[in-house]
């Protein structure tokens, strides 16, 4: 029938692009596993006069984790004289705004910033703070995140060594990895990027991307470019996009690691991912035109933009495989003969090797989250965990990204999540 051959035609152009791209991330992840060891190339200064002033922002909309965070900040090997530090509260819940409050009562440092309203959600928080900062550079952490003593020290040296940076991305180590299923496929999918994409993307081109915390921006270039767009689910690259695009360049610190958490229940972990997929995809929309045509970013950073920005399309596909790859299954199972009369013609033994067959040609993401578990020390256990966290919950949660995908590529609107965390059972409050 012709049905029948359309859908099977179009299974296989999706199979087919998924295979490409799946491809795509083998060479990556085999390109990676060569330069899977970082090194710090830049030794802490000796005098304390090369140091530049720097500004913590710590956004928080109900998340009193934000004083761990805080607290990790104060307790920086840095000169004292020399660091701001900010919390930025966006918080509609009295209790939480008063344990902040008290904190800033016990550490006079410490700077409250607050505009009665979480318009323009995290990005929005940023620019109210951007007015009151006083560094030359913003180092932004979000509330979740637990700095060592001498991240800030570390985090400085390429821009002190290249005062032209514009910003400095550290790598994120997830902290509770191995809580549930939910942890180690959120702590797989953070592997992926900090371990894989954006090694591959800095060696290659000695530029790399923001991802929203454990970044250092350059205050001025972030004031003449407008700073940061308000609505945005993901600012972060899309205010690298912008950097890219106006011939300014972010260093990768793969070595230098900032504890974090990830979301611990499957909802969380869904609305994240979907959040974050609606964000790039928007921001690629937006930018792309404008990178293209930038006379002042070269050809490889431009190309290896478009390859990070575009990577939610490999899960485009996926999706797009599962559907008529399910519909060319039911046409085979109730086949048609000659007297249009329903036949069995698949059987388990088909199905079987197909979905075989098939995540061998679309497996291409996940060898990349196998081997940067690997990389990150999961070990054999921990990375046949994630393999089956993948197979169940990651095959749901694809379906969120999806929806996050169609979202954005039709200028539908997506909401701001709260997402658990577990430093927010400090004061028993849980956003």
């Amino acid at each position: 029938m012709l049905v029948a051959q359309i859908i099977k035609t179009l299974f296989e152009i999706a199979l087919m692009g998924a295979f490409g791209f799946s491809l795509i991330y083998f060479v990556i992840t085999m390109f990676s596993l060569t330069i899977s060891k970082f090194s710090n190339p830049f030794s802490p200064v000796q005098s304390e006069d090369l140091c530049p002033k720097i500004t913590i922002q710590i956004p928080t909309y109900n998340e009193v984790a934000a004083l761990n965070c805080a607290e990790k900040c104060l307790a920086f090997n840095y000169p004292k004289n020399k660091i701001q530090i900010i919390i930025g509260d966006d918080s509609d819940k009295k209790d939480v705004s008063n344990l902040i409050d008290d904190f800033a009562i016990k550490y006079p440092d410490i700077l409250i910033s607050r505009r009665g309203t979480n318009k323009g959600f995290k990005p929005g928080n940023l620019n109210a703070m951007l007015k009151i900062s006083t560094g030359d550079y913003i180092l932004i952490l979000d509330s979740d995140f637990l700095p060592e003593n001498d991240f800030l020290l570390k985090i400085v040296q390429p821009v002190i060594k290249y005062p032209d940076l514009s910003g400095v991305q550290a790598g994120w180590k997830i902290i509770n990895v191995q809580k549930n299923f939910s942890t180690i496929l959120g702590g797989g999918i953070v592997n992926v990027v900090h371990s894989i994409l954006l090694p591959f993307m800095h060696k290659l081109t000695n530029h790399s991307i923001l991802c929203g915390s454990g970044e250092l921006v350059k205050k001025s270039d972030l004031i003449a470019l407008g700073g940061w767009t308000e609505g945005s689910l993901t600012e972060d690259v899309d205010y690298s996009l912008r950097l890219i695009a106006a011939g300014k360049r972010i260093e990768y610190l793969g070595q230098l690691k900032v504890s974090c958490e990830t979301p611990y229940t499957p909802i969380d972990l869904f609305r994240q991912q979907m959040r974050w997929a609606y964000g790039v995809v928007r921001a690629f929309l937006n930018h792309n035109k404008k990178l293209l045509k930038s006379r002042l970013a070269k050809r490889r950073v431009k190309a290896a933009t478009f390859l990070f920005s575009i990577g939610y399309l490999m899960i485009g596909l996926l999706l797009f495989t599962f559907f008529f790859g399910c519909l060319n299954m039911l046409c085979g199972v109730f086949g048609i003969d000659p007297s249009n009369m329903p036949t069995s013609t698949y059987t388990v033994g088909n199905f079987v090797y197909d979905s075989t067959v098939n995540l061998l040609l679309t497996g291409g993401m996940l060898l990349s989250s196998i081997v940067a578990a690997f990389i990150n020390g999961f070990g054999l256990k921990g990375s046949a965990k994630l393999f089956f966290a993948t197979i169940s919950i990651g095959f749901i949660c694809m379906f969120f990204v999806g929806k996050g995908i169609f979202n954005a590529c039709f200028g539908l609107p997506m909401h701001w999540f709260m997402l658990k965390k577990m430093g927010n059972q400090r004061g028993g409050i849980d956003g």
